[in-house]
């Protein structure tokens, strides 16, 4: 099939500024030509975009489409309970104009080909498989009520995360988790909110088990994404060659330099603790949780501008938990415009994400070659923050890979 984008104003996803009156001509799922004025392919259907932005399909860079719960304990319902309700969730992304999501633990090979094959419509999903922590890490949420002497052998710390410790015991686990088709690795290098045992300021993993780490990822011809809060666990990562830090609401001038000069990447989720703050009550959180939720939460927007002002590359992502949450996806932008300017937010969603993941000129742009994972908004996401946060009610068109997910100008 080939469809033609008329009057169209372009975001593409590398440049600053839109480009009026451009035509795109989409055949066999990939975006065939840019073109200046009405020019383009005669055969197939024409949707004219009457000015409206017209913009690559988001990335978000940190989901977990399995997190139907902010209580992420391995076990505590069916799985196919999680997974019926993941259908839910991953449509969901793409309805709010999401054609590409990172999952950073949970996901598996199984979603990959469910939503390749069309049995969910939904983006397309980049995944880690389960996440590496060590006992007692961020991933370990194993009930700490044994007797005294009992030996636990069961390594599956957490919905998202497996347990391994010591060089040999990472390089089996990353080995492992690609073998069964992640494409990347996920480690967790520092403590975290949504566990109980772990201080945020926790070091996790030693330099030479981030290093084993890093490099069975790079013999796959891939990298490591590292969930990391403080300035001590970002520099462990980046040092030991990590290139995705995820969070880094404590990072520092001296940090963030760091990461800077070593060519890493920085995805903050403002929104996950914002919104799991407003909904305390409702889940019940301990006052602990709630002191760590708050610690990042508060520090977040000062971390964004540290980063900003450093040079860091900057990605997109939102790290939401629960089913009801992961409605507020699009809500980071606005966050995020409070101290940066609508347009880095969208760079970060599109073409840095993109570059991030090692995808670039693949998905986050509109140029020849690229998947042909296109929005048509009303409004200019350029200018406005506020443009993604509607649930996807002011796009009127979804195309992921060159289908139709949604459209209204047709």
């Amino acid at each position: 099939m080939t469809v033609t984008f008329r009057n169209a104003r372009v975001f593409d996803g590398v440049n600053r500024e839109l480009r009026d009156g451009l035509s795109i001509v989409v055949s066999e799922g990939r975006i065939q030509s840019v073109t200046e004025g009405g020019g383009g392919g005669d055969a197939g259907t024409t949707i004219d975009c009457q000015g409206r932005t017209l913009l690559p399909g988001l990335i978000d860079a940190h989901v977990h489409i399995i997190a139907n719960s902010v209580d992420l304990s391995a076990g505590k319902q069916w799985p196919s309970f999680v997974h019926a309700q993941a259908h839910h969730i991953i449509e969901g992304m793409l309805a709010r104009g999401f054609t590409t999501v990172r999952d950073g633990g949970g996901a598996d090979a199984g979603f990959v080909k469910a939503i390749d094959e069309g049995y969910i419509r939904g983006p397309r999903l980049i995944h880690s498989g389960l996440a590496l922590s060590q006992t007692g890490g961020h991933g370990d949420m194993r009930s700490t009520l044994k007797r005294p002497g009992e030996v636990s052998n069961d390594r599956t710390g957490s919905a998202i995360a497996r347990i391994a410790d010591g060089v040999s015991e990472v390089r089996e686990a990353a080995r492992d988790e690609l073998r069964k088709g992640a494409h990347f690795v996920k480690v967790m290098a520092s403590g975290g909110a949504a566990s109980v045992t772990d201080p945020i300021e926790n070091l996790q993993y030693s330099d030479e088990e981030l290093r084993a780490i890093v490099q069975e990822a790079q013999a796959w011809n891939t990298y490591v994404m590292a969930h990391a809060y403080t300035p001590r666990a970002i520099r462990a990562v980046v040092a030991a060659g990590g290139r995705t830090i995820e969070h880094g609401n404590l990072i520092d001038a001296e940090s963030a330099a760091f990461v800077r000069e070593h060519g890493a990447y920085l995805v903050p989720t403002l929104v996950a603790s914002d919104i799991l703050t407003q909904f305390a009550d409702k889940y019940g959180f301990s006052a602990q949780s709630m002191r760590k939720i708050s610690q990042v939460r508060d520090r977040g927007l000062e971390s964004l501008a540290i980063a900003r002002v450093a040079g860091v590359k900057i990605g997109f992502g939102t790290d939401l938990l629960g089913y009801e949450l992961h409605e507020y996806q699009g809500e980071e932008f606005a966050l995020r415009g409070r101290v940066e300017d609508p347009v880095d937010t969208l760079l970060s969603a599109t073409g840095i994400n993109a570059e991030m993941m090692m995808m670039d000129g693949k998905i986050g742009v509109i140029a020849p070659g690229a998947f042909a994972d296109i929005l048509v908004v009303e409004g200019d996401p350029t200018t406005d923050s506020s443009v993604f946060t509607r649930r996807g009610e002011n796009i009127d068109v979804i195309m992921r890979g060159g289908a139709f997910f949604k459209n209204r100008l047709g």
